[in-house]
Protein backbone atom coordinates (compact mmCIF):
# COMPACT_ATOMS: atom_id res chain seq x y z
CA UNK A 1 0.00 0.00 0.00
CA UNK A 2 2.73 2.46 0.98
CA UNK A 3 4.80 1.55 -2.08
CA UNK A 4 1.85 2.09 -4.42
CA UNK A 5 1.13 5.46 -2.78
CA UNK A 6 4.64 6.73 -3.56
CA UNK A 7 4.55 5.25 -7.06
CA UNK A 8 1.32 7.09 -7.88
CA UNK A 9 2.70 10.27 -6.27
CA UNK A 10 5.88 10.10 -8.37
CA UNK A 11 3.75 9.85 -11.51
CA UNK A 12 2.25 13.24 -10.76
CA UNK A 13 -1.11 11.94 -9.57
CA UNK A 14 -2.69 14.29 -6.95
CA UNK A 15 -2.11 13.42 -3.30
CA UNK A 16 -5.78 12.66 -2.59
CA UNK A 17 -6.04 10.19 -5.47
CA UNK A 18 -2.69 8.61 -4.54
CA UNK A 19 -3.96 8.06 -0.98
CA UNK A 20 -7.19 6.49 -2.25
CA UNK A 21 -5.30 4.33 -4.75
CA UNK A 22 -2.98 3.10 -1.99
CA UNK A 23 -5.94 2.17 0.22
CA UNK A 24 -7.64 0.39 -2.71
CA UNK A 25 -4.44 -1.57 -3.32
CA UNK A 26 -4.51 -2.77 0.29
CA UNK A 27 -8.16 -3.82 0.05
CA UNK A 28 -7.48 -5.61 -3.24
CA UNK A 29 -4.98 -7.87 -1.49
CA UNK A 30 -7.31 -8.47 1.47
CA UNK A 31 -10.46 -10.21 0.18
CA UNK A 32 -11.79 -10.54 3.75
CA UNK A 33 -12.38 -6.77 3.84
CA UNK A 34 -15.44 -5.39 2.05
CA UNK A 35 -15.09 -2.62 -0.51
CA UNK A 36 -18.03 -0.94 1.28
CA UNK A 37 -15.61 0.04 4.02
CA UNK A 38 -14.33 2.81 1.78
CA UNK A 39 -17.43 5.04 1.66
CA UNK A 40 -18.12 4.34 5.35
CA UNK A 41 -14.63 5.39 6.43
CA UNK A 42 -14.58 8.38 4.09
CA UNK A 43 -17.86 9.67 5.52
CA UNK A 44 -16.97 9.07 9.18
CA UNK A 45 -13.62 10.83 8.74
CA UNK A 46 -15.31 14.16 8.04
CA UNK A 47 -18.41 13.66 10.19
CA UNK A 48 -17.17 15.88 13.03
CA UNK A 49 -18.60 19.18 14.25
CA UNK A 50 -15.16 20.77 14.51
CA UNK A 51 -14.53 20.36 10.76
CA UNK A 52 -17.40 22.77 10.10
CA UNK A 53 -15.01 25.49 11.25
CA UNK A 54 -12.75 24.95 8.22
CA UNK A 55 -15.02 26.51 5.53
CA UNK A 56 -16.16 29.18 7.98
CA UNK A 57 -12.61 30.34 8.82
CA UNK A 58 -11.70 30.30 5.11
CA UNK A 59 -14.80 32.37 4.29
CA UNK A 60 -14.13 34.86 7.10
CA UNK A 61 -10.58 35.39 5.83
CA UNK A 62 -11.73 35.95 2.25
CA UNK A 63 -14.43 38.40 3.31
CA UNK A 64 -11.99 40.42 5.43
CA UNK A 65 -9.56 40.53 2.49
CA UNK A 66 -12.32 41.87 0.22
CA UNK A 67 -13.04 44.70 2.65
CA UNK A 68 -9.58 46.13 2.05
CA UNK A 69 -8.08 44.81 5.26
CA UNK A 70 -4.85 43.88 3.47
CA UNK A 71 -4.16 47.48 2.44
CA UNK A 72 -4.97 48.85 5.90
CA UNK A 73 -2.71 46.23 7.55
CA UNK A 74 0.12 47.19 5.19
CA UNK A 75 -0.26 50.88 6.01
CA UNK A 76 -0.42 50.12 9.74
CA UNK A 77 2.69 47.93 9.55
CA UNK A 78 4.49 50.64 7.57
CA UNK A 79 3.65 53.13 10.31
CA UNK A 80 5.21 50.81 12.93
CA UNK A 81 8.40 49.58 11.21
CA UNK A 82 8.65 51.47 7.91
CA UNK A 83 11.37 53.82 9.19
CA UNK A 84 13.73 50.93 9.95
CA UNK A 85 16.47 50.21 7.42
CA UNK A 86 14.89 47.79 4.96
CA UNK A 87 11.49 49.08 6.02
CA UNK A 88 9.37 47.44 3.32
CA UNK A 89 10.85 44.01 4.09
CA UNK A 90 10.01 44.50 7.78
CA UNK A 91 6.52 45.63 6.75
CA UNK A 92 6.19 42.43 4.68
CA UNK A 93 6.91 40.27 7.73
CA UNK A 94 4.78 42.26 10.16
CA UNK A 95 1.75 42.40 7.88
CA UNK A 96 1.99 38.61 7.42
CA UNK A 97 1.85 38.27 11.19
CA UNK A 98 -1.33 40.35 11.34
CA UNK A 99 -2.79 38.79 8.19
CA UNK A 100 -2.25 35.29 9.59
CA UNK A 101 -4.50 36.21 12.49
CA UNK A 102 -7.30 36.92 10.02
CA UNK A 103 -7.04 34.03 7.56
CA UNK A 104 -4.94 31.20 9.02
CA UNK A 105 -3.83 30.23 5.49
CA UNK A 106 -0.33 30.68 4.07
CA UNK A 107 -1.03 30.76 0.35
CA UNK A 108 -3.67 33.49 0.82
CA UNK A 109 -1.04 35.54 2.64
CA UNK A 110 1.51 35.04 -0.14
CA UNK A 111 -0.83 36.09 -2.93
CA UNK A 112 -2.64 38.93 -1.13
CA UNK A 113 0.40 40.53 0.51
CA UNK A 114 2.86 39.60 -2.23
CA UNK A 115 0.81 41.09 -5.06
CA UNK A 116 0.98 44.47 -3.29
CA UNK A 117 4.39 44.48 -1.61
CA UNK A 118 6.65 42.57 -4.02
CA UNK A 119 6.20 45.11 -6.88
CA UNK A 120 6.62 47.95 -4.36
CA UNK A 121 9.82 46.42 -2.98
CA UNK A 122 11.28 45.87 -6.45
CA UNK A 123 10.41 49.46 -7.41
CA UNK A 124 12.28 50.72 -4.31
CA UNK A 125 15.42 48.80 -5.30
CA UNK A 126 15.08 45.50 -3.43
CA UNK A 127 16.28 42.44 -5.42
CA UNK A 128 13.45 40.37 -6.91
CA UNK A 129 14.67 37.12 -5.34
CA UNK A 130 14.92 38.72 -1.87
CA UNK A 131 11.45 40.29 -2.20
CA UNK A 132 9.91 36.95 -3.18
CA UNK A 133 11.84 35.08 -0.48
CA UNK A 134 10.78 37.32 2.41
CA UNK A 135 7.14 37.13 1.23
CA UNK A 136 7.11 33.32 0.98
CA UNK A 137 8.95 32.83 4.28
CA UNK A 138 6.79 35.26 6.27
CA UNK A 139 3.66 33.53 4.93
CA UNK A 140 4.51 30.48 7.04
CA UNK A 141 3.33 32.44 10.08
CA UNK A 142 -0.25 32.26 8.78
CA UNK A 143 -0.97 28.63 9.73
CA UNK A 144 0.87 29.00 13.07
CA UNK A 145 -0.74 32.14 14.50
CA UNK A 146 -4.41 31.47 15.40
CA UNK A 147 -6.79 30.76 13.81
CA UNK A 148 -4.84 27.88 12.28
CA UNK A 149 -6.27 25.21 9.98
CA UNK A 150 -3.28 22.99 10.79
CA UNK A 151 -4.12 23.09 14.52
CA UNK A 152 -7.78 22.36 13.78
CA UNK A 153 -6.81 19.24 11.82
CA UNK A 154 -4.28 18.10 14.44
CA UNK A 155 -6.64 18.72 17.36
CA UNK A 156 -9.53 16.90 15.69
CA UNK A 157 -7.39 13.81 15.08
CA UNK A 158 -5.46 13.74 18.37
CA UNK A 159 -8.29 14.90 20.67
CA UNK A 160 -6.14 17.76 21.91
CA UNK A 161 -8.00 20.98 22.71
CA UNK A 162 -8.00 23.20 19.60
CA UNK A 163 -8.36 26.28 21.79
CA UNK A 164 -5.23 25.30 23.72
CA UNK A 165 -3.38 24.67 20.44
CA UNK A 166 -4.39 28.13 19.21
CA UNK A 167 -2.93 29.69 22.36
CA UNK A 168 0.16 27.49 22.19
CA UNK A 169 0.89 28.72 18.66
CA UNK A 170 0.98 32.43 19.52
CA UNK A 171 4.57 32.62 20.84
CA UNK A 172 6.11 30.35 18.14
CA UNK A 173 4.30 32.33 15.43
CA UNK A 174 5.59 35.65 16.77
CA UNK A 175 9.11 34.21 17.14
CA UNK A 176 9.11 33.21 13.47
CA UNK A 177 8.43 36.82 12.53
CA UNK A 178 10.98 38.28 14.97
CA UNK A 179 13.76 35.91 13.87
CA UNK A 180 13.04 36.60 10.19
CA UNK A 181 13.36 40.32 10.95
CA UNK A 182 16.90 39.64 12.18
CA UNK A 183 17.71 38.32 8.70
CA UNK A 184 16.25 41.48 7.16
CA UNK A 185 18.32 43.63 9.55
CA UNK A 186 21.49 41.88 8.37
CA UNK A 187 20.76 42.23 4.63
CA UNK A 188 19.43 45.78 5.03
CA UNK A 189 22.70 46.88 6.62
CA UNK A 190 24.83 44.91 4.16
CA UNK A 191 23.13 46.21 1.00
CA UNK A 192 21.91 49.56 2.38
CA UNK A 193 18.23 48.94 1.70
CA UNK A 194 16.02 52.06 1.74
CA UNK A 195 13.73 53.18 4.53
CA UNK A 196 10.79 55.57 4.79
CA UNK A 197 12.06 59.05 5.55
CA UNK A 198 8.87 60.93 6.40
CA UNK A 199 7.23 60.51 9.79
CA UNK A 200 3.56 59.92 10.53
CA UNK A 201 1.84 62.79 12.31
CA UNK A 202 -0.30 62.04 15.35
CA UNK A 203 -3.44 62.60 13.28
CA UNK A 204 -2.25 60.26 10.51
CA UNK A 205 -1.29 57.59 13.06
CA UNK A 206 -4.69 57.82 14.75
CA UNK A 207 -6.49 57.56 11.41
CA UNK A 208 -4.35 54.56 10.41
CA UNK A 209 -5.06 52.76 13.69
CA UNK A 210 -8.77 53.50 13.40
CA UNK A 211 -8.92 51.95 9.93
CA UNK A 212 -6.99 48.82 10.87
CA UNK A 213 -8.64 48.24 14.26
CA UNK A 214 -11.58 46.40 12.70
CA UNK A 215 -9.24 43.90 11.08
CA UNK A 216 -7.10 43.46 14.20
CA UNK A 217 -10.20 42.72 16.28
CA UNK A 218 -10.95 39.53 14.33
CA UNK A 219 -8.21 37.32 15.85
CA UNK A 220 -8.93 38.85 19.28
CA UNK A 221 -12.60 37.82 18.98
CA UNK A 222 -11.70 34.30 17.79
CA UNK A 223 -8.99 33.53 20.35
CA UNK A 224 -10.72 35.40 23.16
CA UNK A 225 -14.02 33.61 22.57
CA UNK A 226 -12.37 30.19 22.61
CA UNK A 227 -10.01 30.92 25.51
CA UNK A 228 -12.79 32.22 27.77
CA UNK A 229 -15.04 29.26 26.97
CA UNK A 230 -17.64 31.55 25.45
CA UNK A 231 -17.68 29.53 22.21
CA UNK A 232 -16.25 26.45 20.55
CA UNK A 233 -13.83 26.77 17.58
CA UNK A 234 -16.72 26.12 15.18
CA UNK A 235 -18.91 28.73 16.84
CA UNK A 236 -15.96 31.15 16.84
CA UNK A 237 -15.60 30.59 13.09
CA UNK A 238 -19.29 31.38 12.57
CA UNK A 239 -18.95 34.54 14.66
CA UNK A 240 -15.92 35.49 12.55
CA UNK A 241 -18.01 35.21 9.37
CA UNK A 242 -20.78 37.44 10.77
CA UNK A 243 -18.19 39.91 12.05
CA UNK A 244 -16.53 40.04 8.60
CA UNK A 245 -19.90 40.66 6.98
CA UNK A 246 -20.64 43.42 9.49
CA UNK A 247 -17.30 45.11 8.77
CA UNK A 248 -17.80 44.89 5.01
CA UNK A 249 -21.49 45.84 4.87
CA UNK A 250 -21.86 48.32 7.73
CA UNK A 251 -18.44 49.74 8.60
CA UNK A 252 -16.60 50.01 5.27
CA UNK A 253 -19.66 49.54 3.05
CA UNK A 254 -17.54 48.16 0.22
CA UNK A 255 -18.81 44.58 0.17
CA UNK A 256 -21.41 43.78 -2.49
CA UNK A 257 -23.60 40.74 -3.07
CA UNK A 258 -21.49 39.62 -6.03
CA UNK A 259 -18.32 39.73 -3.91
CA UNK A 260 -19.98 37.79 -1.09
CA UNK A 261 -21.17 35.08 -3.48
CA UNK A 262 -17.72 34.90 -5.07
CA UNK A 263 -16.09 34.52 -1.65
CA UNK A 264 -18.57 31.78 -0.71
CA UNK A 265 -17.88 29.92 -3.95
CA UNK A 266 -14.10 30.13 -3.54
CA UNK A 267 -14.35 29.08 0.11
CA UNK A 268 -16.49 26.08 -0.83
CA UNK A 269 -13.95 24.97 -3.43
CA UNK A 270 -10.95 25.36 -1.09
CA UNK A 271 -12.74 23.73 1.85
CA UNK A 272 -13.98 20.90 -0.35
CA UNK A 273 -10.43 20.20 -1.47
CA UNK A 274 -9.23 20.16 2.15
CA UNK A 275 -12.03 17.86 3.34
CA UNK A 276 -11.49 15.40 0.47
CA UNK A 277 -7.87 15.16 1.55
CA UNK A 278 -8.98 14.73 5.18
CA UNK A 279 -11.22 11.81 4.21
CA UNK A 280 -8.65 10.11 1.96
CA UNK A 281 -5.83 10.50 4.50
CA UNK A 282 -8.08 9.19 7.28
CA UNK A 283 -8.82 6.04 5.24
CA UNK A 284 -5.11 5.57 4.62
CA UNK A 285 -4.41 6.13 8.32
CA UNK A 286 -7.10 3.63 9.33
CA UNK A 287 -5.32 0.94 7.32
CA UNK A 288 -1.99 1.84 8.95
CA UNK A 289 -3.58 1.70 12.39
CA UNK A 290 -5.21 -1.67 11.66
CA UNK A 291 -1.78 -3.03 10.71
CA UNK A 292 -0.36 -1.51 13.95
CA UNK A 293 2.13 0.58 12.00
CA UNK A 294 2.17 3.43 14.57
CA UNK A 295 3.08 1.11 17.43
CA UNK A 296 5.66 -0.77 15.37
CA UNK A 297 7.22 2.49 14.20
CA UNK A 298 7.41 3.77 17.78
CA UNK A 299 9.06 0.53 18.88
CA UNK A 300 11.53 0.68 15.97
CA UNK A 301 12.60 4.24 16.80
CA UNK A 302 12.88 3.48 20.51
CA UNK A 303 15.05 0.47 19.64
CA UNK A 304 17.47 2.89 17.97
CA UNK A 305 17.51 5.29 20.92
CA UNK A 306 15.45 5.81 24.06
CA UNK A 307 16.70 9.35 24.61
CA UNK A 308 13.75 11.77 24.13
CA UNK A 309 15.90 14.53 22.57
CA UNK A 310 17.44 12.08 20.08
CA UNK A 311 13.97 10.73 19.23
CA UNK A 312 12.82 14.30 18.55
CA UNK A 313 15.76 14.82 16.18
CA UNK A 314 14.75 11.75 14.17
CA UNK A 315 11.08 12.78 14.13
CA UNK A 316 11.90 16.35 13.09
CA UNK A 317 14.14 15.20 10.26
CA UNK A 318 11.43 12.85 8.99
CA UNK A 319 8.75 15.56 9.18
CA UNK A 320 10.97 18.13 7.44
CA UNK A 321 11.60 15.68 4.62
CA UNK A 322 7.87 14.92 4.32
CA UNK A 323 6.99 18.62 4.37
CA UNK A 324 9.31 19.25 1.42
CA UNK A 325 7.20 16.96 -0.77
CA UNK A 326 3.67 17.14 0.65
CA UNK A 327 1.30 19.96 1.60
CA UNK A 328 0.83 20.38 5.34
CA UNK A 329 -2.91 19.47 5.42
CA UNK A 330 -2.63 15.85 4.19
CA UNK A 331 0.71 15.49 5.98
CA UNK A 332 -0.78 16.48 9.37
CA UNK A 333 -3.67 14.06 8.90
CA UNK A 334 -1.35 11.26 7.80
CA UNK A 335 1.40 11.48 10.42
CA UNK A 336 -0.59 12.46 13.53
CA UNK A 337 -2.05 8.99 14.25
CA UNK A 338 1.37 7.46 13.54
CA UNK A 339 3.35 9.74 15.84
CA UNK A 340 0.97 10.01 18.82
CA UNK A 341 2.04 6.64 20.35
CA UNK A 342 5.67 7.73 20.05
CA UNK A 343 4.97 11.12 21.66
CA UNK A 344 3.20 9.37 24.53
CA UNK A 345 6.08 6.94 25.11
CA UNK A 346 8.69 9.70 25.40
CA UNK A 347 6.38 11.80 27.61
CA UNK A 348 6.06 14.78 25.27
CA UNK A 349 3.47 17.39 26.26
CA UNK A 350 0.45 17.10 23.89
CA UNK A 351 0.48 20.84 23.10
CA UNK A 352 4.21 20.83 22.49
CA UNK A 353 3.86 17.78 20.24
CA UNK A 354 1.06 19.36 18.22
CA UNK A 355 2.82 22.70 17.66
CA UNK A 356 6.12 20.95 16.84
CA UNK A 357 4.44 18.73 14.26
CA UNK A 358 2.55 21.59 12.60
CA UNK A 359 5.43 24.10 12.60
CA UNK A 360 7.65 21.44 11.06
CA UNK A 361 5.28 20.61 8.22
CA UNK A 362 4.24 24.24 7.65
CA UNK A 363 7.88 25.16 7.03
CA UNK A 364 7.63 22.93 3.96
CA UNK A 365 5.30 25.51 2.37
CA UNK A 366 8.36 27.68 1.73
CA UNK A 367 10.90 24.99 0.82
CA UNK A 368 11.68 23.39 -2.53
CA UNK A 369 10.78 21.30 -4.42
CA UNK A 370 6.99 21.70 -3.96
CA UNK A 371 6.52 24.64 -1.57
CA UNK A 372 3.32 26.32 -2.78
CA UNK A 373 4.19 29.70 -1.18
CA UNK A 374 7.60 29.59 -2.84
CA UNK A 375 6.03 28.99 -6.25
CA UNK A 376 3.44 31.75 -5.75
CA UNK A 377 6.04 34.33 -4.67
CA UNK A 378 8.27 33.37 -7.59
CA UNK A 379 5.44 33.87 -10.08
CA UNK A 380 4.39 37.23 -8.59
CA UNK A 381 7.96 38.54 -8.61
CA UNK A 382 8.81 37.19 -12.07
CA UNK A 383 12.09 35.83 -10.67
CA UNK A 384 13.43 32.36 -11.47
CA UNK A 385 12.32 29.72 -8.98
CA UNK A 386 15.92 28.55 -8.42
CA UNK A 387 17.09 32.04 -7.39
CA UNK A 388 14.21 32.43 -4.94
CA UNK A 389 15.12 29.04 -3.42
CA UNK A 390 18.65 30.27 -2.68
CA UNK A 391 17.42 33.60 -1.33
CA UNK A 392 14.96 32.01 1.09
CA UNK A 393 17.56 29.75 2.73
CA UNK A 394 18.46 32.16 5.62
CA UNK A 395 14.76 32.64 6.43
CA UNK A 396 14.20 28.88 6.55
CA UNK A 397 17.09 28.63 9.01
CA UNK A 398 15.18 31.03 11.28
CA UNK A 399 12.09 28.79 11.06
CA UNK A 400 14.26 25.83 12.03
CA UNK A 401 15.61 27.78 15.01
CA UNK A 402 12.03 28.35 16.20
CA UNK A 403 11.33 24.66 15.60
CA UNK A 404 14.29 23.76 17.84
CA UNK A 405 12.92 26.02 20.61
CA UNK A 406 9.47 24.45 20.28
CA UNK A 407 10.96 20.94 20.36
CA UNK A 408 13.27 21.39 23.34
CA UNK A 409 11.79 24.26 25.35
CA UNK A 410 8.23 23.29 26.37
CA UNK A 411 7.59 26.71 27.93
CA UNK A 412 7.51 28.26 24.44
CA UNK A 413 4.24 26.44 23.73
CA UNK A 414 2.80 25.85 27.19
CA UNK A 415 3.33 29.29 28.78
CA UNK A 416 0.20 31.07 27.50
CA UNK A 417 -2.21 28.11 28.03
CA UNK A 418 -0.88 27.72 31.59
CA UNK A 419 -1.27 31.43 32.33
CA UNK A 420 -4.85 31.49 31.04
CA UNK A 421 -6.12 28.09 32.15
CA UNK A 422 -3.68 27.33 34.98
CA UNK A 423 -2.81 23.85 33.71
Amino acid sequence: MIASFFVFLSLGIPVVLSLLAGSLTYLAFNPDLSILLIPIKLFRATDAFVFLSVPLFVLAGKLMNLTGTTESLIEFSDMLVGRLRGGLAHVNILVSMFFGGCTGAAISDTTAVGSVLIPSMVKKGYPKDFSAAVTAASSTMGPIIPPSLAFILYGAISNVSIGDLFLAGIIPGILVGVFQMFVVFYYAKKYDFPKREQRYTARQALKCFKEVSWGLMLPVIIVGGIATGFCTPTEAAAIAVFYSLFVGLVVYRNLGLRQILSAMRDSAIESGAIMIIVAAAALFGWVLAMEQVPMKLAEAILDITSSPWQVLILVNLALLLLGMFMDYAPAVILVTPILIPLYIQIGLDPLQAGVMTCVNLITGLATPPVGCCLFAASVISGEAFEKVCWAIFPFILMNLLVLALVSYCPVVTTFIPKVIFGH
